[in-house]
């Protein structure tokens, strides 16, 4: 569901959910969301990109990892915006140190890198596991916030 509130002429986004559907474009629509959401804010190309980049990084992984539903959220404030990815999978991921260069071409199609991206583009990357089985990955994306390794 997205809940759009009218202020004058304009719109302002803040929350977007998708469920993620196996078998389903769910990244193509997550992706879209994020773009009309930061677009909607005004942001530079380079902050949408980013931010699309983040989205398409947590809603791959879960796709990528967990067999179960998923829901992609997205709450924005003025200058940032908060992604969550609920899934139905308990186990926490380490969290990235650092992002290293791959060694080889075979490396780095075994892909593993997708959370140190997310944790050098955002401001910051949580792992919050759930009572009641599986757990939510928050990244909390403001324009300018990327981590210098």
């Amino acid at each position: 569901m997205i809940a759009m509130v009218d202020v004058a002429v304009e719109t302002v986004w803040e929350r977007a959910d998708v469920w993620i559907v196996e078998g389903h474009d769910s990244l193509s629509e997550a992706r879209t969301l994020c773009r009309l959401l930061a677009g909607d804010a005004g942001w530079q190309q380079d902050a949408q990109d980013d931010l699309e980049l983040v989205v398409s990084e947590l809603v791959t992984n879960a796709c990528r990892h967990v067999s179960g539903p998923c829901r992609m959220s997205l709450d924005a404030s003025a200058d940032a915006v908060v992604v969550e990815v609920w899934d139905t999978d308990p186990h926490v991921p380490e969290y990235p140190s650092s992002i290293t260069e791959p060694q080889n071409e075979f490396a780095l199609s075994c892909g593993g890198y997708g959370l140190a991206i997310v944790a050098s583009l955002c401001e910051r990357l949580e792992f919050l596991p759930q009572g009641s089985g599986g757990k939510i990955v928050r990244a909390i994306y403001r324009p300018g916030s990327a981590v210098q390794w």
